[in-house]
């Protein structure tokens, strides 16, 4: 009996070393590839897709006022959060591009830090947010 519950014990320490091996794998991952993947923004009126790809390219689609604009360009990483977006973006909200031509934003991750989000402009707790998915 006493191997059987020693037999359990393990196994569901093995389980739980699992899980948490697979989280922080996803967790801790700030990488550019991590960060590929589709966003959407709605607020104020307007409504955006973002498809950010591994190849640090992105496509766009922003809906604002019934009218609807695609813009396509590149996007970079930089220091431990941050995300630049080139000339092309289209910036939502009150956020504008700075002199340099770059919106930039701050990548987070919410729901156990497993969702990445990105806040854009100078007000990165307030800031108009793209919310990815878990997949």
């Amino acid at each position: 009996m006493a191997v059987k519950r020693f037999s359990r014990a393990g196994l569901l320490l093995l389980i739980a070393i699992l899980l948490f091996w697979l989280w922080y794998w996803r967790a801790a991952d700030y990488t550019s590839n991590a960060l590929a993947g589709t966003y959407t923004y709605a607020g104020n009126g307007e409504t955006s897709t973002l498809v950010l790809k591994r190849d640090q390219t992105f496509q766009q689609q922003l809906n604002r006022d019934g009218a609807s604009e695609h813009a396509q360009g590149s996007w970079r990483r930089y220091g431990e959060s941050g995300v630049a977006f080139s000339k092309e973006f289209l910036p939502v909200s009150t956020v504008k591009a700075e002199p340099d031509g770059y919106t930039r934003g701050e990548v987070r991750k919410v729901f156990l830090e497993l969702v990445p989000v990105i806040v854009l402009g100078p007000d990165r707790v307030n800031g108009p947010r793209f919310h990815g998915s878990f997949f």
